[in-house]
């Protein structure tokens, strides 16, 4: 059963980023190093991370018009959140590590879909796609997207209405014109139906959210393997105060290099000389 207020329609205050209208499950939000439990009505900061278990669903809605919904087990980054104040528009950018997603997003208001196989801009279209570590799929419901490889390695390509683009590892991506039946059968049911739009009911924030436990370096390992490294390292540099989150760094130093000066702060030091005598 999902989970939201219904409350009277009403506009969303423009210093909103975004809502997340959609908590069903166990879903939490990872802020600075800390898990947060979420509850519907929640505004959207962004570097939040939210992880959605097995079985769970979040639905995130940006004040500038494009929806994000999320079904479970998945795993993804709010990296750039655009905020409808006048300057020039920015793409919202949302990092998904795994799972399966659908989106949308107005036209002049694009949504940037980061996987680790393609890079999907999406803008007056929706969007189906599952997605791990080494393979994404994508099938365009309606309108055009823009797909490109992740590091720009060649030019973006447009994928139309009814097409089905696929990468896995390094390959090239394959498009069809249709989505196979093992794609259709696989995704979530709630896909099949255009996503509501809920924000409007929202016009108060909840209370701030239950505060649980900090990050594991085996939960922090994924974002810090990815393409926003560098600010997940500044991010999670606090935690090596915890005995724990140090050790199982120290334990694989070629994993961390940039926790090295930390860990071992001997190594930097300037090495005394002895005058001659």
């Amino acid at each position: 059963m999902v989970v939201a207020f219904a409350l009277p329609a009403l506009p969303v205050r423009a210093m909103d980023s975004g809502i997340y209208t959609i908590v069903d499950g166990d879903v939490r939000v990872l802020r600075g190093a800390t898990w947060f439990r979420l509850v519907p009505g929640t505004r959207l900061l962004e570097g939040d991370v939210i992880d959605v278990g097995e079985q769970g669903q979040a639905q995130l809605e940006l004040t500038q018009g494009a929806t994000l919904n999320a079904q479970g087990p998945a795993s993804m980054h709010a990296a750039s959140i655009a905020m409808p104040d006048g300057r020039p528009a920015a793409v919202a950018e949302i990092v998904v590590a795994r799972g399966w997603l659908k989106a949308t997003a107005p036209k002049g208001r694009p949504l940037r879909v980061k996987t680790a196989m393609l890079t999907v801009t999406v803008t007056d279209a929706v969007v189906v796609a599952s997605c791990d570590a080494r393979r994404t799929e994508l099938f365009v419901e309606s309108g055009t997207t823009s797909v490109a490889l992740p590091r720009g390695k060649d030019a973006p390509r447009d994928a139309t209405v009814g097409e089905f683009v696929t990468r896995a590892d390094d390959r090239a991506p394959v498009v069809a014109n249709r989505a196979p039946a093992a794609f259709l059968t696989a995704m979530p049911r709630p896909f099949r139906d255009a996503l509501p739009s809920l924000a409007g009911r929202f016009t108060v924030a909840p209370e701030a959210p239950v505060k649980g436990r900090e990050i594991s370096l085996a939960e922090a390992d994924p974002w810090l393997a990815g393409a926003n490294r560098k600010s997940f390292v500044k991010r999670f540099t606090p935690r090596l105060a915890d005995p724990a989150f140090r050790a199982a760094v120290a334990a694989r130093p070629s994993a961390y290099p940039e926790w090295d000066r930390i860990i071992h702060p001997e190594k930097y030091r300037p090495k005394e000389t002895t005058d001659a005598k």
